[in-house]
């Protein structure tokens, strides 16, 4: 036992001092690329990155900014860019995304280069980092993985990694050699979003725009996220280039009303009350500067507020889901002066379940961008397919967008950055990078099948000008290449439209409604509120020719009750409860401009049957149909009173039938109802005093009458009668009286009726 055991022993030994060896030999840059010091909180922010490398590139040069968050100064700086093994298939790309990268073995290890000076606590400093190509031993075309990592020495401690960054870099052709040329090019299209977080509060008719907050001052400004995406369209996609030939607008109406508005003087909401926004100007300039870049591209309307088609087919409110999609479409039109691509709806995130699927077809769409992971085979060959045999009617398209694009577009880059924050607009810088490498690597045909590669970034993309300048500059730069073929997505459904070869997609079993997040109660409480809505639309009536529809004061709140349900409220219970109180307030407010008007004094009746006059007041720009319920109150009975139309800003006087059982003083609450049954304004109480006897006392009075009279005749009678007796009693005792006056004389009583 003894003498065999020391081999084995020996060979363990001999293993692990083999594997320190090996593990000591792999760069710890691409072993971990997301582990960085736990003494140090420096921060390494790429601006920019070297895109796509081809025969024609020079040095790969990065440039960036140092910044020491941490309580200790770093010393003995130093950063270097290191590759690792190309990735060739869509596990490796996803791997590679989150900081799983295998190193090169062929690929040296290139010296550090000194950053200068000591970094204290809270300063930043520029760095550049030039890499001859040649240096990274790239083997050939392809796609390869590359960390920029920065050493030093924090404090007194001893030198390690304080910082990395990692993206993917795709090379279509070594310096000096060929360009590698698909047989096929890749076709590409990129939706290019313009759409923020609604911030629109709903107000009365007429009243001042209200915001929640003041920030879209500088998202609009010119140096802010949404101004730069405009100025980059417009620097690097130019009517005419290959970015603008793949390029379509993914354009939300309600930002575009919320600038239209604020341009002409808005509101902000604040603790203290309304004070006045300070973006005015630059939303006017911004609005402009879309409806230019508009004129002559694809432009397609995403759902009115990027609202949640999910959360609209949950809760029961299929006539909101297609009022998301029409209303976005409606608005866009009309507000940039251009026609979108019709019936062609972006559901949030590009995700569906069967019952929204249902009722977009039902509500007359022809075609929907979906995630293509949500589909039961991914991406179909031709990247566009049709949803067989769907419910309500239709069968619409799906245009599937590319799943590791998206997530690339949607991650925030590993590195110092990830450790302390969420996604910044420095983040995007990497995260355009990495997609024009998953393009690339499409293209390349490394990925079979090479379908087409639809790029959708996130409704909330956070990019500024530059990174949105190099990923319009990258696809025009592979498609000078041969490596793509530009196409908008306009042109992609008319195509699948009218090809019969068009496959059938259907929806995977995943419960994409879970994504939703938007409660039971949040949905019950907007559905009741757009009951509510629908009751006073079908009440109302246009006046007269030329003034407001209902429409026209009703569609606003349309738009208020889709903000609520807007996509950037998920996960926020708190917020999409109090967006849908706002919308039940306002709703309350338009009611209370139809009422009946308080009467000043008490109503005096001098007749049981007397008519109660109630005026009903309508301060709504449209006619009202109303009629008036009386709460039942003892002693009063009110008959049922007819609808009648009250005009815009007028009034009508209402005759209520009333039967008073009685006399006296009395308290009646009246209120104005629409047809179907829903109270209006605020409650009138009346004071009605009585001085008419009622229906009950004239019936009695009059039955004691008819019984007077019976009885008076009944005591006639028999005083009749009993006269009748007495006299034929008087005559038979006459008849027998003696003729010689022998008998008794009269008595007096007979000498009394004698007299009589």
């Amino acid at each position: 036992m003894i003498a065999g055991g020391a081999p084995r022993t020996l060979l363990s030994l001999v293993v692990a001092v083999l594997g320190l060896v090996l593990t000591t030999g792999v760069p710890t840059a691409l072993a971990a690329p997301a582990q960085t010091s736990s003494s140090s909180a420096v921060e390494l922010a790429l601006d920019a990155t070297p895109r796509v490398v081809g025969p024609d590139s020079g040095d790969l040069t990065v440039t960036g900014r140092l910044t020491n968050r941490g309580p200790v100064p770093v010393r003995d700086l130093g950063i270097r860019a290191q590759r690792g093994v190309a990735v060739a298939t869509d596990r490796e790309v996803d791997r590679a995304l989150t900081g799983a990268i295998s190193p090169d073995p062929a690929a040296p290890a290139p010296p550090l280069t000194p950053v200068a000076g000591p970094l204290d606590p809270g300063d930043t400093v520029p760095v550049t980092l030039r890499v001859p190509l040649a240096a990274l031993a790239l083997p050939g075309p392809g796609v390869y993985p590359v960390v920029v990592e920065v050493n030093g020495t924090p404090g007194a401690g001893v030198p390690e990694r304080v910082a990395a960054e990692r993206f993917l870099l795709p090379v279509t052709g070594l310096p000096g050699g060929p360009t590698a040329t698909p047989t096929t090019p890749t076709t590409v299209s990129l939706l290019y979003p313009l759409t923020d977080r609604p911030r629109r509060l709903p107000v009365p008719p007429g009243a001042p725009t209200l915001l929640a907050d003041d920030s879209l001052a500088a998202t609009l400004a010119p140096d802010g996220r949404l101004g730069g995406l405009v100025a980059a369209l417009t620097r690097a996609a130019p009517l005419g280039s290959p970015a603008a030939a793949a390029t379509c607008l993914a354009v939300d109406a309600d930002l575009l009303e919320t600038a239209r508005d604020m341009s002409g003087g808005y509101q902000v909401s604040s603790p203290t009350g309304p004070r006045p926004g300070s973006g005015a100007a630059a939303a006017g300039q911004w609005l402009a500067a879309v409806r230019a870049a508009a004129v002559g591209r694809c432009v397609v309307a995403l759902p009115y507020a990027d609202a949640d088609l999910l959360a609209t087919s949950r809760g029961n409110m299929s006539d909101l889901t297609t009022a998301a999609r029409t209303l976005g479409a409606a608005r866009t039109a009309e507000l940039l002066g251009v026609t979108p691509v019709p019936d062609t709806t972006v559901p949030a995130g590009g995700l569906l379940d069967e019952r929204s699927l249902a009722d977009l077809a039902g509500g007359g769409a022809r075609a929907l961008v979906v995630d293509g992971s949500t589909l039961t085979d991914g991406v179909p060959p031709g990247g566009v397919g049709r949803f067989a045999g769907s419910a309500g009617g239709g069968s619409p398209l799906a245009v599937a967008t590319d799943p590791l694009v998206g997530q690339a577009l949607a991650q925030s880059p590993g590195g110092a950055d990830a450790a302390t924050g969420g996604s910044t607009v420095a983040d995007g810088a990497l995260a355009t990078q990495d997609a024009l490498a998953v393009t690339a690597l499409r293209a390349l045909g490394r990925t079979p099948p090479s379908a087409p590669v639809v790029l959708a970034p996130p409704a909330d993309w956070p990019v500024d000008a530059t990174a949105a300048t190099a990923l319009l500059g990258g696809l025009s730069d592979l498609a000078r290449r041969g490596l793509v073929t530009p196409v908008d997505l306009g042109t992609l459904v008319a195509r699948a439209a009218a090809d019969p070869a068009t496959p059938d997609v259907a929806l995977g079993p995943g419960d994409r409604a879970a994504v939703s997040d938007q409660s039971s109660a949040v949905l019950d409480r907007i559905r009741a509120v757009r009951d509510g809505q629908r009751d006073l639309l079908a009440a109302s009536r246009q006046d007269r020719t030329g003034a407001p529809t209902p429409a026209d004061y009703l569609q606003p709140l349309t738009g208020a009750l889709l903000r609520s349900l807007s996509a950037a409220g998920r996960g926020d219970p708190a917020l999409q409860r109090a967006a849908a109180s706002d919308v039940a307030a306002q709703l309350a407010t338009l009611r209370g401009l139809v009422r009946v008007v308080q009467p000043a004094g008490t109503y005096s009746l001098g007749s049981s049957d007397a008519p109660l006059l109630l005026t009903v007041e309508n301060q709504l720009p449209v006619a009202v149909d109303v009629t008036v319920v009386l709460d039942q109150t003892p002693g009063v009975r009110a008959s049922p009173v007819a609808v009648h139309q009250v005009p815009a800003f007028g009034s009508y006087q209402f005759q209520v039938a009333l039967d008073v059982e009685r006399s006296g003083q009395f308290t009646i609450d009246a209120t104005a109802h629409t047809p179907g049954g829903e109270a209006l304004g605020p409650t009138a109480r009346l004071l009605l005093r009585s001085t008419a006897y009622g229906t009950i006392t004239v019936w009695l009075t009059a039955s004691a009458a008819v019984v007077l009279v019976i009885l008076s005749s009944l005591r006639v009678a028999l005083r009749v009668r009993a006269a009748r007796r007495e006299r034929r009693s008087r005559r038979r005792r006459r008849a027998g009286t003696p003729t010689d006056g022998s008998g008794p004389g009269p008595t007096t009583d007979d000498r009394t009726l004698q007299a009589r």
